[in-house]
């Protein structure tokens, strides 16, 4: 057991370090082929979009949500102001969802988790 180290690298350099490149690669690939598509004329996501700029809406992003305002929306960015006025910029490309916020028959905001 005096060469452990060495199993140790064999291991890092057999396994671990390729299954990361690959991931690397594939985040690469998937982006570069959204990117054509985009380029395509395929993503009209910032056409639908626009029909929400000045309306509040909640927009779920791939690992949470963003409630606010949509100021702006410049080639695949959008700007959101949320209710103490400070702006986020979204990437189109990661939005899953987008709805105006519900409101009841009164038209107070309904709960929604965000």
């Amino acid at each position: 057991m005096q060469y452990w180290w060495m199993w140790f690298i064999l291991f890092l350099v057999l396994f671990v370090l390729p299954a990361q490149r690959a991931r690397q690669l594939r985040r690469i690939r998937i982006a570069k082929k959204n990117r054509d598509k985009r380029k395509k004329g395929v993503f009209t996501m910032n056409e639908l979009i626009k029909n929400y700029i000045g309306k509040e809406v909640v927009i779920y992003v791939s690992t949470s949500g963003v409630s606010g305002v949509v100021t702006k929306i410049e080639d695949n960015w959008i700007e959101v102001e949320n209710k103490n006025g400070q702006k986020q910029l979204l990437n189109a490309d990661y939005i899953s969802r987008i709805q105006e916020y519900p409101r009841n028959k009164k038209g107070k905001k309904k709960l929604v988790a965000v």
